[in-house]
């Protein structure tokens, strides 16, 4: 572009410095990102991973080892909860076959 308005080119001037001013600082950003910026992070991301793996590790030892501890208690809570469901169903049996029922059937039937 050539004028010979002053003005114009002070302005084209000012306006080119700008842009090559703004190359330089957008690769200088660049730089310094790839330098230290997204080293810092993938370091402060790869603590944080180490940080829950060891908590997880440790939750899971702890109930292996809550585990590991029941399994060396006595067996009676099995025995006496088998026992429990035994008698219930016995029950529950025994009263579906007892004459009460049958009573009530047949008067319903008379009805």
């Amino acid at each position: 572009m050539n004028t010979s308005d002053p003005r114009a080119n002070d302005l084209l001037s000012r306006v080119s410095e700008d842009i090559s001013l703004l190359r330089q600082d957008v690769g200088n950003l660049f730089t310094h990102a790839r330098r230290h910026t997204l080293p810092e992070a993938a370091r402060g991301i790869s603590d944080t991973a180490r940080q829950r793996l060891a908590s997880g590790r440790d939750y899971t030892a702890e109930h292996l080892r809550a585990l590991r501890s029941q399994i060396h208690q006595p067996a009676t809570a099995w025995v006496g909860g088998a026992v429990l469901v035994g008698l219930l169903a016995a029950g529950v049996y025994w009263f579906l076959k007892s004459d009460c029922c049958r009573h009530e059937e047949t008067a319903d039937e008379d009805i």
